[in-house]
């Protein structure tokens, strides 16, 4: 952490005898309409919904230019939902390397790298809440990263590092706010789901790092990994809060296939019955059938292990058939997701059909 401030010091120290010339607005993002279907085959625990039909919307305001030394420089606030802030950051490029200020985004994780689906939605973010946890992500704090290069290193190696110094969600520190007290409540993807009670979020840590590095060693062929940890551990832990994942993925002509795991160890109160660790297998494949159509197959696999060997551990499953149709900027598109054990609860099944319009803009 302490080469991030240096790199950020000299960077900014280099910013002091330069100039920007006029900057780029740009607006992007897209305008989604969805019709989902939800059932189940459980003996117990039923799932059954009445039939959904919602609009959501994601558009990006952004800008950018060049500094008079040649330095680049970006903007962002991204809107969503019911036209709040979602995330926003400023990064600034140099021949050294990118260094970014994210609020809410910016995570390195990789753990949903090998799910690969037409729609662009995996099956376990496809219109029911599965409560399926992958890995901790940097991107749901505050944090500044430091990104290497392009080209820097052989076989197309590349690396970030991301630091937060305040896990606690949606402070945004700026001249103008004062931030709350630093709690060590660090949001994560499903943070109300099962395996997160006891205190397992609020116990992870006051500050956290996160790395991510990738490589193309040869055509068609692209691997990560990624790795994060905490400081300043709250609460009578069992184990440190940490996780890391890896994934790879092949192209082959129209033919795209991954693989990919992922491992977390939650930092739950000693002595109880609560999870120890939640260990994840993704694999998929993605066809591109022409331009406008393409189709995909995907199995998501997430196993909560307890403290205890007087609890059983449950394997979660999540399957997903997939297909979308592309023309100029619209986007057609269905997914049938099968959902086993939801919740890391033994025969909690349930079944979704999800229908997409979208328009990107």
């Amino acid at each position: 952490m302490k080469n991030i401030i240096k790199i950020a010091v000299v960077i900014l120290s280099a910013l002091s005898f330069s100039f920007a010339n006029a900057g780029e607005l740009t607006v992007t993002g897209t305008a989604k309409a969805s019709y989902t279907i939800v059932s189940s085959d459980s003996a117990s625990s039923s799932q059954e919904k009445a039939k959904g039909l919602g609009v959501a919307n994601e558009f990006n305001l952004g800008a950018g230019g060049e500094l008079e030394n040649g330095m680049t420089w970006g903007y962002n606030i991204n809107i969503d939902g019911d036209t709040t802030q979602d995330d926003g950051g400023l990064w600034l490029g140099t021949p050294y390397g990118k260094i970014a200020f994210n609020i809410s985004q910016g995570g390195l994780e990789k753990s949903t790298f090998a799910a690969l689906s037409a729609t662009g939605d995996r099956g376990s973010n496809s219109g029911f809440a599965e409560d399926m946890f992958e890995e901790w992500s940097i991107g749901d704090t505050n944090n500044i990263a430091f990104t290497l290069p392009a080209d820097l290193l052989p076989f197309g190696i590349g690396g970030s590092v991301a630091y937060a110094p305040d896990t606690t969600a949606a402070d945004n520190s700026s001249v103008n706010k004062i931030g709350g007290a630093a709690t060590g409540a660090i949001t994560a993807p499903n943070d109300t789901g099962a395996v997160f009670t006891s205190g397992s979020v609020a116990n992870a840590g006051r500050t956290m790092t996160q790395y991510t590095v990738s490589a193309a060693p040869i055509a068609g062929l692209s691997l990560v990994a990624s790795y994060e940890n905490f400081g300043g551990s709250t609460g009578d832990t069992a184990q440190k809060a940490e996780g890391g994942s890896w994934g790879a993925k092949y192209a082959m002509g129209n033919v795209q296939v991954a693989y990919g795991k992922s491992y977390v160890a939650l930092p739950n109160a000693k002595a109880t019955a609560k999870y120890e660790s939640v260990l994840g297998t993704k694999y998929s494949a993605l066809i591109a059938v022409n331009d406008q159509l393409s189709v995909s197959y995907g199995v998501e696999k997430s196993t909560a292990t307890h403290m205890l060997n007087t609890s059983a551990d449950v394997e979660q499953e999540v399957t997903q058939i997939a297909g979308a149709y592309t023309t100029g900027g619209l986007t057609l598109a269905i997914s049938m997701n099968d959902y086993e054990n939801v919740s890391y609860t033994a025969d909690k099944d349930a079944k979704s059909t999800v229908f997409n319009v979208s328009m990107a803009f």
